[in-house]
């Protein structure tokens, strides 16, 4: 089924001569917004991967820490005293405090990426309230008519 434009789609073509111009500005920035939304969809995953790997790391590398420890007081004749269990609780401080920090950080850099999405949206949604409606309505026929052409 081809597309056959209406007289509103003609009409608002050959009244508004800014129309292509602010249609092609228009479906620019909608094009770098869903790149660029992408783009730091990409960055997120990216970064959950990390997390989660350094998680990994952190969990096996606070075991080898944990089956060290009885070795290191014994070898003192320090394993019936309170350094031993005061070794264990600051063992296991370091190992939340290191998990605590990845986590703020992974924290911190996807509110700062859904942050970005969120002003490309609105800048987006400014650039559309400058068109007018005769210019949107270009719009809407030309990407339209793409689509169906594409069809």
């Amino acid at each position: 089924m081809a597309y056959a434009p209406e007289y509103q789609d003609i009409l608002s073509s050959q009244m508004s001569k800014t129309a292509p111009n602010s249609a092609n500005q228009y479906n620019q920035a909608s094009l770098n917004v869903q790149r660029n939304m992408a783009q730091r969809q990409f960055g997120r995953d990216q970064a959950l991967r990390d997390k989660t790997r350094a998680e990994s790391d952190i969990t096996r590398q606070a075991d080898q820490a944990y089956r060290q420890l009885p070795g290191a007081f014994n070898r003192r004749g320090m394993l019936d005293s309170g350094s031993y269990v005061r070794g264990g609780r600051e063992t296991a401080a370091n190992v939340l405090r290191t998990q605590n920090r990845l986590r703020e950080d992974f924290n911190q850099q996807m509110a700062g990426s859904r942050l970005q999405d969120s002003l490309d949206i609105n800048d987006l949604a400014g650039l559309r309230e400058q068109l007018s409606s005769a210019d949107y309505q270009n719009l809407v026929a030309s990407l339209y008519g793409n689509q169906m052409r594409g069809a």
